[in-house]
């Protein structure tokens, strides 16, 4: 989830399909170049969708936000589940109220694939806000040369849209 890896990838991708389909290599150059430089045109608008967030306090159901948030500077609080194949037991869930409390969270976001449930046990007497369902890996959105920069862009959108309340 940060553009600067998916700006890599695609030199390594045109390079591997040159090597196995060499007719064709040109074109594998001249669509990762292409492609890179949508990448940072989406990467500055991400810039300026999430800007106005600044530091403050996000919760995410797993922790695979990681690259999004160092790239973008999110601060991001705290997650539901450990993990993204483990569901959150009484105690975390526990543990992640104490978090909101001490970080003074703004937003958290369901995911999609993911009960809600957890968010609404967490969030429960709180002024937490509940942003709109993330999908990180793309589930929701139709496969495409568009995908990835409409999943960018609905992660960011989503994260502002909710800390601007």
């Amino acid at each position: 989830m940060n553009t600067a890896n998916a700006k890599a990838w695609l030199d390594v991708i045109a390079t591997e399909l040159a090597a196995h389909d060499p007719e064709h290599a040109e074109t594998f150059r001249a669509n990762a170049e292409a492609a890179q430089e949508e990448i940072a045109a989406l990467t500055s608008e991400m810039e300026e969708i999430l800007a106005p967030v600044g530091d403050a306090a996000l919760v995410v159901f797993h922790d695979a936000y990681g690259y999004l948030a160092t790239q973008f500077g999110l601060n991001i609080a705290g997650t539901i589940a450990l993990g993204d194949a483990a569901a959150p037991g009484a105690q975390r869930l526990s543990e992640l109220r104490a978090q909101l409390r001490d970080a003074g969270a703004a937003c958290i976001f369901p995911e999609v694939n993911h009960s809600s449930r957890y968010v609404d046990l967490v969030i429960e007497g709180t002024d937490v806000r509940v942003g709109a369902e993330l999908d990180p890996a793309g589930v929701m959105l139709e496969p495409g040369v568009d995908l990835y920069p409409t999943l960018m862009r609905n992660m960011a959108q989503a994260i502002a849209d909710c800390v601007a309340g």
